[in-house]
Formats: structure tokens, sequence, C-alpha cells
């Protein structure tokens, strides 16, 4: 009896030890359900779209079950736009990978105005795609683009190219400013892996001998291999969703040269009125990029798992991150040391002089700094300089680099309603005022509501992140973000309209929070998980409780990655094109993006100047917010990504 007692009493004090999972379910239960049931509802919705063909005359739903599947997967165009989406994603994830790579190993030198060329690369990144396409599809026009003007102006040719009037070539060149947008996230966060990197580790391999290839290969590689994941999770997802710029570079042309996935299922859906097929097709999206998905989250989660800091006994690992690394670095040739001498041995002394070895080094380092900073700022400065120009200098032909004049005249335009441009009036160019204050109110509430629960999940999650039910809904959580936004677009258009909330602000926060919660509590995860649960013990014995320790004391410290996390959600929602383009249609709901594409459905001459005067006005808080919080991005959303 007493050693039943004893047993029981030991059981009883085992289980009070177990970390309560009362809290963290209430913290992230607000952030589940936001998620779940405006993601869920619509995700289920169209997949009872996809089983059925649908009359939008007479409003007739007929059930086919997987008829439309059956249909469209041995369809020729079905096919080629599959080829087409798999070489977009592999050239740009690789080119991305790459480019991004170069230009973080740059940036991790040091060298004068460092910072500000670190800010300068965030510029692409922080434009909104829709802004990104109008430049660079005026850039490649055939009849007027900057390109053509230099290219005239050099005297290299007598009569215009149409880059975008090819085929293959407009392809290519759209594959090549998804790079040029995206890969500064890359960069970042490769900079922010190997600002982490221990120095003793190149140190030890400079010593052994070892060249710059041969320490690049065995050491910043392995380091840099769980952030590489990552990158290739965001960069893959997002090259196969790609939409926006399609839409305003291409529209899918010329002729289907250029129709990959998303234009397939927005065609058929939104030009063909097939919306079971269309459904069906963004259904196949879906199920392809949830596979990349589980499959890159596992090997991401294998990658990490073993140095990720959870739960209440995370103050009793004694390996720190730093060291959980090193440990791997070193784990096939015991310690630093021993790996190092695995490597081949060179020369000490080089070809070169150390003096002239020392000067060419620089030359180069240098030369590639003001390489990066023109890729990264040079369209920009050409953006603003069209915004400029009067619109008979853009229409000129030949197109000539540097207009004779300049004038303030488009944005006078755009910011007085009534205003006209070359004697001429244009509606779309009134609207813009008030879809930026739309842009803004909007961003604005999207940034407060991830902020408040994001912040809350992410705690819980970093705290309790070894319970299986918590490791399940994150894992659910992370997979909501890589459905393709256009599967969900008809649901939530029919859901909206069902329940009066179609073409308001209201359906943009709650859509725009469903695609941008999970990447928020992801990041604000990673952050938690870097401060010591010290913290909170030591407030617990103070006398708070845990809600007043999170308040009081893990809040304020964490407030870089709160900033960070912040400036990532007000940058989406700002910048969030195809929710704002099939939701809203009037200007009372529209956001300055769908004004952007809205020029280029009624574009006359003189509203190419208005135009580019809205791009630069769109594009400006976004590239403001990157680069006066540059600071909080790298030690906040980054570092905080390295844990997470």
């Amino acid at each position: 009896m007493a050693v039943t007692t004893l047993d029981g009493a030991a059981g009883a004090r085992a289980r009070s030890d177990r970390p309560s999972l009362k809290l963290p379910f209430m913290l992230t239960l607000p952030t589940l359900m936001v998620v779940f049931v405006v993601f869920g509802i619509p995700l289920v919705y169209a997949f009872a779209l996809s089983l059925h063909r649908i009359n939008m005359l007479t409003q007739q739903w007929v059930f086919v079950g997987l008829q439309n599947y059956l249909d469209i997967l041995p369809d020729p165009e079905f096919l080629a736009a599959f080829g087409r989406t798999a070489y977009f994603a592999i050239v740009t994830v690789v080119g991305g990978l790459v480019l991004g790579m170069a230009m973080a190993l740059v940036l991790d030198k040091a060298f004068p105005a460092r910072n500000f060329l670190r800010s300068v690369v965030l510029v692409p990144w922080a434009m909104a795609p829709v802004a990104v396409g109008v430049l660079w599809g005026w850039m490649f026009n055939g009849e007027y683009g900057t390109i053509n003007a230099i290219l005239f102006d050099l005297g290299l040719i007598s009569r215009p190219i149409h880059w975008l009037g090819d085929g293959d070539l407009a392809f290519n060149l759209v594959a090549l400013v998804h790079i040029w947008n995206q890969a500064p996230l890359a960069s970042l966060l490769i900079l922010a892996g190997l600002q982490s990197m221990p120095e003793n580790l190149h140190r030890a391999a400079r010593i052994d001998g070892a060249g710059p290839i041969q320490r690049f290969r065995r050491i910043t590689l392995p380091w840099l291999k769980p952030m590489l994941l990552l990158i290739m999770i965001l960069t893959t997802i997002n090259s196969i969703m790609a939409f926006d710029l399609f839409w305003i570079m291409t529209r899918g042309g010329p002729g289907s040269a250029t129709t990959v996935f998303s234009w397939m299922g927005y065609a058929y859906a939104y030009q063909f009125f097939k919306f079971g097929e269309g459904a069906a097709i963004l259904f196949v999206l879906t199920i392809i990029c949830l596979i990349l998905a589980w499959v890159y989250l596992r090997l991401f989660f294998s990658t990490t798992g073993s140095r990720i800091v959870t739960g209440s006994d995370a103050g009793a690992r004694a390996p720190s991150f730093a060291q959980s690394l090193i440990e791997r670095v070193s784990t096939t040739g015991g310690d630093v040391r021993t790996r190092l001498q695995k490597l081949p041995a060179l020369h000490r002394r080089g070809i070169l002089p150390p003096r002239l070895r020392r000067w060419a080094g620089s030359i180069g380092l240098a030369a590639a700094a003001i390489l990066i900073f023109l890729w990264s700022f040079l369209p920009f400065v050409w953006l603003v300089l069209m915004s400029l120009s009067p619109s008979a200098e853009l229409v000129r032909s030949p197109p000539t680099v540097v207009p004779d004049t300049l004038t303030l005249e488009n944005y006078r335009f755009v910011l007085s309603p009534g205003g006209v441009a070359d004697g001429q009036s244009s509606v779309q160019a009134t609207r813009v005022p008030f879809s930026i204050l739309n842009s803004l109110i909007v961003a604005t509430f999207v940034t407060a509501i991830n902020l408040i629960l994001g912040s809350l999940a992410g705690y819980a999650y970093a705290r309790h992140g070894r319970s299986r039910v918590m490791t399940g809904s994150l894992w659910a959580l992370m997979l909501t973000r890589m459905t393709p936004s256009l599967a969900l677009i008809l649901p939530f258009f029919i859901i909206f309209r069902t329940v009066g909330l179609i073409d308001t602000r209201t359906a943009l926060v709650i859509a725009y929070c469903s695609l941008i919660l999970p990447l928020s509590t992801w990041m604000m995860k990673g952050y938690f998980e870097g401060l010591p649960p010290n913290l909170e013990k030591a407030a617990l014995v103070d006398g708070c409780t845990r809600l007043q320790a999170i308040r009081r004391i893990i809040m304020p410290v964490a407030r870089p990655g709160i900033v960070a996390a912040g400036i990532f959600c007000f940058l989406v929602s700002w910048n969030e094109f195809i929710f704002a383009l099939i939701l809203t249609s009037t200007p009372d709901s529209q956001t300055i993006p769908v004004i952007i594409a809205g020029f280029l459905v009624q574009l006359r001459f003189y509203d190419y100047g208005p135009m580019f005067a809205a791009s630069v006005l769109a594009v400006v808080p976004p590239v403001v917010i990157a680069l006066l919080f540059q600071r909080y991005l790298v030690t906040g959303m980054l570092s905080g990504s390295l844990k997470g």
C-alpha cells in the first residue's frame, strides 16, 4: 500500500512538473482561428468548385466529379504551362541564391559606406511587384523603352528591338526581373548567417593554409545550410506562385509563351469564366506547392531541430546556437582543428606580392560594391526620372535616355484631382490620392493585428515548441502559407459577396491577415527562441503572473524583432496586388497597386507620366521604411530567422 502511495505521489509530482499547455493554447488560439477559418473554408470551397461545371449565365452548378482534372491534366497547354512554371522556378531560385550569396559575401566585408549599401540593396525588395513590372516593362518596351534608348544613343542599333515580343526572350526577362525583385531578401538572410559565424573558424583555416574557395566550401556552406533551406522554401513557393509580373509585363503572351500555372488558372477563371476548370488548375498548383513545402520543411526541421532552444529546459542546454553549429561543422573530423586539417594546404606565398594582393583585393571589392549599387538603385532612379519627364518626351521616337526637360507636372496631376496633363484629364489619375490612403489604412490595420496575434503565438511556439500538439499546429500553420493566393481568390470573392464585405477595406484586412499571420508568427517564434527563459523565471519569482511577465519583460526585450516583423507585415500588405484586384472594384476601397494596374488597362499616351508618378508614390513609403529601419531588419527579423 505504501509503495502504491509513493508511486502515485511520484507520478503526480512528475505530471505537475510537466509544462501546462493551457497558456500556449490560449495564446495561439486567435492566430489559429484566423488562419484556419479564413483559409480553411475558402480552400474547401475551392476544391468544391473544381468538382463542378459552373454556368455564369444561369448560375447553375453541375457536379462532374474529377472530370475537370481529367480534362486539364493531359491538355498540351496544361503540360506546357507546367514545364514553364518548373523552368521559371528553377531559374529564379538558383539565380536568386547565387546573386544573393554574391551580394552577401560583398556586404559582409568591411568597407566605407557598407551600411548605406546594405540599405540600398533593400530597394528592389521593398518595391511593389506592380511598380517593378511597370518599371521594367517600360525599360524593355520595343518602341520607347530605356534599353533601346541606351542602344540608340550608343549607336549600337538602328531599329528598335521588341524585347517582350519574342516569347523565349520575354519569359527569361520576366525571370530576370523576378530575381532583381527577390534576391535582396536572400542576400540579407545569408548576410545574417555570415555575421553569426565565429571568426575563429576562418582564422584557423587560414592558419592551416586553406584558401578562400576551400573555406567557402568546407566551412561557410555547411554553416549556412539551414538558412539556405529557409531561403529555398520562400523563393520556390514565391516563384511558383508568381503572378503580378506576368500580369503587368506580358499577360501570358506573346501567344502563350509566358503562360505559367498561375496565369493559366487566372485566365480560365476570370477571362474565360470557366471557374471549375480554373479552380482545378489552381488546386493542382496548390498540391504541388504543399508537397514542395512539406519536403523543404522536413529538411529544414531535420537540419535545425538539434539546435532549437525551446521549452522549460532551454536554459539547461549547454551548447549555444553558435557552439552547436561549430560542433556540426566538426562532426566528421573531431574538433575544429582536426576538421580543418583535412583541407588541402596551399602555399603561403601567393603569386602576387602582399601589397599588390591587398591593392587588387580592394579594387575588386570596390568594383563589386559599385556593381551592386548600380544593379539595385539605378532602375529606381530611372523610374523617378521617367516620372519627371513630360509625356511627349516619353513617347519620342527614337527614344533617348536623358529627356530634354524635367517637370513636376505629373505629380501635380496625380495629387491634384482637378489637374490636367498635357491639356488632357485622366479619371485613373484622380484616384491615386485616395488609393494611397486606402493602402495606408489597410497596411496599418494588418500590421497591428499581425503584431499582436503573431507575437503571442510566436512566444507560445518558442517556449512550448516541443509539444506534439504545438509542433503539429505550427506545421499546419506554415503549410497554409504555401497555398497559392489565386486558389483562394474566387472563394473569397463569393463568400465576401454573400456576407456583404465585397469591395471593402475590411475584406482586404481579413484576407491579408490570413496570408501574413503564418510568417509573422514564424518570425516572432524565431526571435523569442533567442531570448533566455530565465527572464520569465526571474519575473515569476518576483511575483509576476505569466501574462505579466510576457507583457512587462519579454515584449520590451523583443522590440527589435517586433519592429522587424512589423516592417515585413507592412511591406507585404502595402504591396499585395491580386487580392485587391479581385476583391475591390471602386475607388472607395482600391489600393495603389490596383490603380497603377488600371493605368495599363486604359493607357493613353498622356497617361505615361502620371502612371510613373503614381508608381514612384507607391514605392516611396516602403522604400523609405526599408532604408530607415534596415538595422532592425538585420538584427531583428534576420537574426531571429536563424534561430527559427
